[in-house]
C-alpha cells in the first residue's frame, strides 16, 4: 500500500503549527525583563542629580567622541 504525499505533509504541517502556536504563546504570556527601572523605581542618579550612566562602555568605533583639535572651529567638515 502507498502512502499519499499529501497526507504525510498535513501530519507534519499541523505539527509545526501547534509548536509555532505554542511558541507564540510563551512569547506573549512572558512578563517582559528588558529596559525596566531598578527596584526602587527610579534610575540610578549621581550627586548632582543627573542620570547615572556610568559602566563598561565599548569604544570599538571610528566615531570620535569629541571633535578633533584641527576642526575647532569650524561647523562643516567640507566646503560644500
Amino acid at each position: 500500500m502507498m502512502r499519499n504525499a499529501w497526507s504525510v505533509s498535513a501530519a507534519r504541517l499541523g505539527g509545526w503549527m501547534v509548536l509555532s502556536a505554542a511558541g507564540a504563546i510563551a512569547l506573549l504570556l512572558a512578563p517582559p525583563a528588558a529596559a525596566q527601572p531598578a527596584a526602587g523605581g527610579d534610575a540610578p542618579r549621581t550627586a548632582w542629580g543627573a542620570p547615572d550612566i556610568g559602566g563598561v562602555w565599548d569604544f570599538r568605533s571610528i566615531t570620535p567622541f569629541e571633535r578633533p583639535a584641527e576642526l575647532a572651529g569650524r561647523q562643516l567638515l567640507t566646503e560644500e
